[in-house]
């Protein structure tokens, strides 16, 4: 596909918005208000869940393919709907037009359109450096092994790509390091814990 005006158009979007948005969004917001959404909201890592679950049982089955692609949606619903969202909605105080700026402003943007708010994010309130977490058997970057799959995945449903046990294999530990590296101890960071299903708990 060829790079146009409309694809233009949308990277002066992204760019305006990591550098008006972002660094308001963590400067405005306190601990406090973002633990307030978990708590209203215990179930906005359910979805990730789901999708996690789903591709470990297409897995099984050996339909590799489909796997990473549930794979990457529970990575992306991690990071965007379990860690961002909360920002947005704190900033906009409505939830539906919190869900809209999220998937407009997001949407099916690569991992690196939104990094600096996920690494302000988590360097303010986990005290951690998210573009240096790495996976435990791996010396890529956790956020390189995410931008890698998600490609992979576009390249599945826009051009037919099929995937091996190993790519599912990968794209598995890859989903679930984001959330033990990323997403838990951002959370118990802010004195909350994931219970059973991915419902969020305050300690």
């Amino acid at each position: 596909m060829s790079y146009d005006e409309h694809d233009a158009a949308m990277d002066a979007f992204y760019d305006d918005i990591r550098e008006q948005f972002y660094p308001e969004a963590i400067s405005e917001f306190t601990a406090d208000r973002l633990k307030s959404f978990y708590v209203i909201h215990p179930n906005v890592m359910r979805p990730a869940v789901d999708a996690l679950q789903e591709g470990k049982v297409l897995r099984e089955m050996k339909h590799y393919s489909a796997a990473v692609v549930f794979f990457v949606s529970a990575i992306e619903l991690l990071l965007k709907a379990a860690l961002l969202k909360p920002v947005v909605y704190g900033l906009v105080h409505h939830e539906a037009l919190a869900d809209i700026i999220v998937q407009h402003a997001l949407g099916q943007a690569g991992f690196d359109r939104y990094e600096g708010l996920l690494a302000n994010l988590i360097l303010t309130f986990a005290n951690m450096n998210l573009k240096e977490i790495c996976r435990n058997d791996s010396p890529t970057k956790l956020l390189t092994e995410c931008t890698q799959l998600q490609k992979l995945r576009n390249q599945i449903i826009h051009q037919g790509a099929r995937c091996n046990e190993t790519d599912a294999e990968k794209a598995h530990h890859v989903s679930v390091a984001v959330y033990e590296l990323i997403v838990r101890p951002m959370l118990y960071a802010l004195k909350l814990t994931v219970e059973e299903k991915g419902v969020i708990k305050p300690v």
